[in-house]
Order: C-alpha cells, then structure tokens, then sequence
C-alpha cells in the first residue's frame, strides 16, 4: 500500500497558494546566480523541489539543476511545466532528508521553506555540508511574512476552528518539533552566513 504523503493531497493546487509568480522567481534567479558566481558548469541542488517554482529559471538558462522530492505529484506537477525534460535537469522521487549522492556533488544547495519538514534537520544540514563542494553555497531562502499576513491568518485560523471535525483530515506533514537554528548550528561548525533580501513584492489575500 502507497504510504500517503501531505503534498500528494496539495500537489494540483500547490501553486496557487504560493506568493512566489514566475517573474519573481526569474529576479530571484537572478540574485542565487550572482551570490553564487554561477558558471555555465555550475551544478545545483534542490531538495525538496515540489513543483520546480525556484529552479525552473535556473533550467531554462542551461544550468544543471537535480531536484529531490518526496511527492510524487508534486513532481508530476513540476513535469506538466514542461514540453519536454531537459537535458539539464534531473528529478528524483525520494526523501529529501536522506540526499542519495556521493560526496562533493553540488556547487549550489538550495532549500527554500522546507527545513520544518524534515524530522532531524541536523543531519539534514550535515548531509548538504557533504554534497557540497569544498568552495560550494548553500542558500537557505524563507519567507518574511508580514504583519498584514499574519492577522489576515489569524483571521482564517478561527474560522477554521469552526469546522474542525467535520471534514476528513488530510494526512498530518511530519514537523520538526524541535527549534530550527540554521545558523547557529553551521556556525558551530565554523561556517559563515550572510543574509540578503532577494525580492520584495505585494500580494493579495482573500479567504
């Protein structure tokens, strides 16, 4: 029996209720392939890919770009987006937790949003160190949600608790419980961060 998998369930409305527009992530690609001093030889990595949002513009520049994810629809998704799978890229069904490479693979890492869905996200962190090349990125992108966004929630979380119980519940995603400190865990190890805003941009919500 297929084990069942939140983003499964999400997977044909995922885009939708991301605030990340294809223009934006253009500019966004813009700025990982300055700070990363990208070459035409430039090889990244996404683990938890989903559906292709962050890198597409990095494979329609000729990039090598692997993606990771544990959602099979999610990559179907991300598959629909294009007419045919480039040469230069490569997706993997699999848990992004537990990278399936050799050592020094990757010049670039990219984790966007993704880090609070992985159960022991220390050895998550320890298994990117290891892809990594020795003079390798790893970019670590969230969100900055606003105050506006945040009542607005607030407000959509009570009228959810209206209902709760009535419908069926989707299957759980597996949250670390844990606080997430990336920096201060990578600092431990002697690696340096630096923080940059990549885009700002206004969005509208309505329930």
């Amino acid at each position: 029996m297929k084990k069942s998998n939140y983003y499964d369930y999400i997977a044909q409305i995922y885009d939708q209720t991301r605030w990340l527009t294809e223009s934006v992530a253009e500019e966004v690609g813009d700025l990982i392939l300055k700070l990363t001093c990208a070459t035409p030889e430039t090889s990244f990595l996404e683990p938890g890919v989903g559906t292709g949002l962050n890198v597409i513009p990095l494979v329609k520049r000729g990039y090598s770009v692997t993606g990771l994810d544990a959602s099979q629809e999610m990559l179907a998704q991300f598959y629909k987006k294009l007419n045919v799978t480039p040469y230069n890229l490569k997706l993997i069904h699999g848990d992004a937790s537990q990278l399936p490479f050799p050592d020094n693979s990757f010049d670039v890492v990219l984790t966007v949003h993704m880090i609070h869905t992985v159960y022991d996200w220390k050895v998550f962190l320890d298994n990117i160190v290891r892809v990594l090349k020795s003079r390798g990125f790893y970019l670590n992108c969230q969100w900055i949600t606003p105050p506006a966004r945040r009542e607005f929630e607030g407000y959509f979380q009570d009228i959810l608790s209206k209902y709760e119980g009535t419908k069926q519940k989707l299957p759980s995603i597996n949250i670390a419980t844990n606080k997430i400190d990336v920096e201060g865990y990578l600092q431990q190890k002697s690696y340096v961060s630096n923080y940059f805003v990549a885009k700002e941009w206004i969005v509208s919500n309505t329930v």
